[in-house]
């Protein structure tokens, strides 16, 4: 059957008849295979079986994929096709028949646990054997294209399935904003009547959305962002069990009240209100419910509409404190931008931050995003950058030296928010501060100097963000200089809370940076030779900043900076790096002390491998050059970087007549690059001889490299090392589409070899290099 490809089962029993015959040509809108299904064409859903002994059950099937497409943002077809390909029978039933079964929400495979359902009459049963009856078939399968509303079925969009809508929408649309798909349409001071209110690009698809407010996608409006908005908004979704926890720091921080103060539990960032959410039953000592102790804002206009609809008449004040007092722009809440001059100076937060009677108590989950690096479009159609000369962002930058960090730190909200809190908000000894923000603002900045009194590291996975740690900190507005926190890391696990382990956190000061080798190069000669930052020779065009030159002396480009960890701050290459000398980043790596600059580099090659490592640890020249007198630490340094694919260096033929070969790998093919006879000094010595683990490691590569002489694009002029050997010589064929798409390699052998090497050398740099990492303080 041309195109179409039937489930192997059916196909191997050489069942196909008028199927097989009958082609069915692909193109963009009539997609064919959609998830599991067995076809999805032309406005039908097709469910193939050799033999249907229950139709109950396999329309259940059929029914069940339509839920997942609903759910998915996918148009769901009008028409369910049941194929019995031994009886050659097609049974033929109508999608609304079964509308309420399509929007309810099911668990586990489609075709399981499908007794019980009752399926009502077919609307046709269709012999495709039969000349006529196949006619009618082939009519059903050719759809009615000029009436989509024929073809599908319009669904109902509820908080089941509005982020798939809504990402298909973005998708399509990518120009659109938030309010162009959710819309609004209870506002006085502005209305916006969204997609989902007004189909019009999903018309026939969906049905319009008529419930009075968005409040029912409360847990969700932060998923329905665009991409832009989100960035710019950096919102994240505080999970329920976490904000319960975090909870227990607000009375914490409720019980420091004196007797005879009021207080106020401010949040200026509350999006949808889920913090606030789980102070509702909670009473402080005098029987005073917390969520009516709580002032919040939010600067997203859809946000706040679900804001005051939520909590508003719970809170002790809002802000702005009505839809009539809302100044709008571009899908914001201009007078609630908490890094206004104006928001700090807010009449109904200052008579509270005034008093001296009354305590303040910050609860928030700032945004974490940067501030720099995107734009939005303003009511001409013109791009502009935003935040960038916010209020706060120029008086943070007047101090910053203050917390021994870049001016870049300026740039993230999160280190916006915290400051400002404690910098106009905070007054007195018993003021608190519970805030949910990765661990470096505290850690490596020293954004804040107060006194700790409690916190929790939890999986960012389940803020609808990638999986590292991020803290949950209670502070004292006390001045006390901490340098170690142990702090418990809690995961949410089958909707429960565990703790899977205390970490002791220690205070990192001195950059990584401060270990590379900052000496001139001595009779370096001009040249024209760059590469990118993943190694490949790229063309050269004379820039401002350091200048590429050439040395038999140099034998890389080395980069290993800051504290925090990112790709960003570290590589590795052969020669001239065009990123680095543009910024005058990273540094020439030297015969006479590469060794010595390798455990900085491999520091920044940490693998976190659970989620409570990730954005925790920093890399720091605290320890200074201890580690110099480890010749074992330096021999593994040396081993871990010529096996890694984070060593970008590639033996190339430069633009300048020159060969530059890779210095840093074991291949021996043509001749021995200075890293193998480095080993070879080591392995001689009593001190630094190989263990097994480092043998076994080295009859890998040997494997590797003699895989890599056997492929047709091996170059016998060059020395190979791993990253170049994965990417040039381990070649492969890509087949399939979507979840059926794989890799099919050339030379399963060298790939297989790759693979383990991968897995090996994880495991060494757990066993030889991790513990002294910490212990030379090159991690903290």
């Amino acid at each position: 059957m041309a195109n179409f490809n039937i489930p192997y089962e059916i196909e191997r029993e050489g069942q196909i008849d008028f199927f097989d015959n009958y082609s069915i040509p692909y193109s963009d809108d009539a997609s064919i295979l959609i998830d599991n299904t067995d076809g999805v064409y032309n406005g039908n859903i097709l469910e193939f079986k050799l033999t249907i002994n229950n139709l109950n059950k396999t329309l259940f099937q059929a029914i069940k994929y339509l839920s997942k497409m609903r759910i998915k943002g996918q148009s769901v077809p009008a028409t369910i096709l049941l194929i019995d390909l031994n009886s050659t029978t097609v049974y033929v039933y109508k999608s609304e028949n079964y509308r309420v079964d399509i929007h309810k929400v099911y668990t586990g495979a489609a075709s399981k646990d499908n007794e019980g359902f009752v399926a009502g009459n077919y609307e046709m049963k269709l012999d495709y054997s039969d000349i006529v009856q196949s006619a009618q078939v082939k009519k059903i399968l050719k759809g009615q294209k000029k009436y989509p509303d024929e073809m599908f079925i319009p669904v109902d969009i509820d908080e089941n399935c509005i982020v798939g809508w809504a990402e298909r929408y973005y998708s399509e649309k990518p120009k659109a904003s938030k309010g162009d798909f959710i819309g609004d349409d209870t506002g006085t001071a502005v209305k916006v009547t969204g997609e989902i209110r007004e189909p019009r690009h999903f018309k026939g698809l969906i049905n319009a959305y008529t419930g009075k407010s968005n409040e029912k996608f409360k847990y969700l409006m932060d998923c329905l962002n665009d991409r832009l908005s989100k960035k710019d908004l950096g919102a994240f979704y505080t999970p329920v069990l976490y904000a319960k926890k975090a909870v227990e720091l607000v009375r914490i921080a409720v019980d420091r009240v004196p007797d005879e103060n009021d207080y106020i539990i401010l949040d200026r960032c509350a999006g949808t209100g889920n913090l606030e959410d789980a102070l509702i039953g909670e009473f402080d000592k005098k029987g005073d419910e917390l969520i009516g102790h709580c002032v919040v804002s939010t600067y997203e206009y859809y946000e706040y509409k679900v804001l005051q609809e939520r909590i508003g008449d719970k809170v002790r004040d809002i802000i702005p404190p009505s839809e009539a007092n809302v100044v709008y722009e571009n899908g914001k809440v201009t007078n609630a931008d908490a890094l206004s001059e104006a928001f700090i100076n807010n009449p109904i937060i200052r008579q509270y931050v005034d008093d001296p009677k009354c305590t303040i108590i910050l609860f928030e989950n700032p945004p974490y995003s940067d501030s720099t690096g995107y734009t939005h479009t303003n009511n001409e159609g013109k791009r502009q950058k935003n935040c960038n000369d916010s209020f706060v962002r120029s008086q943070f930058k007047t101090e910053i030296k203050k917390f021994g960090s870049a001016q870049a730190s300026a740039n993230e909200l999160s280190n916006l928010f915290i400051w400002s809190g404690f910098k106009y908000y905070l007054r007195q000894p018993t003021d608190s501060y519970v805030v949910f923000s990765p661990v470096k603002y505290f850690k490596s900045m020293t954004l804040v100097n107060n006194k700790f009194l409690g916190g929790y590291l939890f999986n960012r996975k389940f803020f609808h963000a990638t999986e590292s740690a991020i803290s949950c900190i209670l502070w004292s507005n006390e001045f006390d200089n901490p340098t170690t926190w142990d702090i418990d890391a809690l995961n949410i696990v089958n909707n429960d809370l565990v703790k899977e382990n205390r970490l002791h956190l220690v205070r990192a000061y001195k950059s990584i940076a401060e270990l590379q080798d900052k000496r001139p190069v001595i009779g370096g000669v001009p040249t024209t030779v760059v590469t990118e930052a993943n190694g490949n020779p790229t063309s050269y065009v004379p820039f401002k900043g350091r200048q590429p030159i050439w040395s038999e002396d140099i034998i890389g480009y080395m980069e290993f900076a800051r504290l925090t960890f990112s790709q960003l701050n570290q590589f590795l290459t052969r020669c001239n790096c065009l990123k680095g000398l543009k910024k005058s980043e990273g540094f020439h790596l030297r015969k006479d002390n590469y060794i010595e600059m390798l455990p900085g580099y491999c520091a920044k090659l940490f693998p976190a491998d659970v989620w409570y490592e990730k954005e925790v640890y920093s890399t720091t020249a605290d320890g200074g050059k201890r580690y110099i007198k480890d010749k074992q630490f330096l021999k593994s340094c040396l081993i871990y970087t010529c096996l890694s694919t984070q060593n970008k260096c590639l033996s190339f033929d430069g633009s300048d007549g020159r060969r530059y070969q890779n210095e840093l790998c074991f291949d021996n093919s043509i001749r021995t690059p200075l890293a193998l006879s480095d080993l070879i000094k080591f392995a001689k010595q009593k001190e630094t001889a190989l263990d097994d683990e480092e043998k076994t490691l080295l009859e890998v590569w040997e494997k590797i490299i003699a895989a890599a002489r056997d492929t047709a694009k091996y170059n016998f002029e060059y020395n190979y090392g791993v990253y170049q050997i994965s990417n040039e010589l381990n070649t492969y064929q890509t087949i399939g589409t979507g979840k059926n798409k794989k890799n099919v390699y050339d030379y399963p052998e060298l790939n297989g070899y790759l693979d383990t090497l991968r897995t090996m050398l994880k495991a060494y740099y757990k066993s030889h290099i991790t513990e002294k990492m910490f212990k030379y303080e090159l991690l903290k």
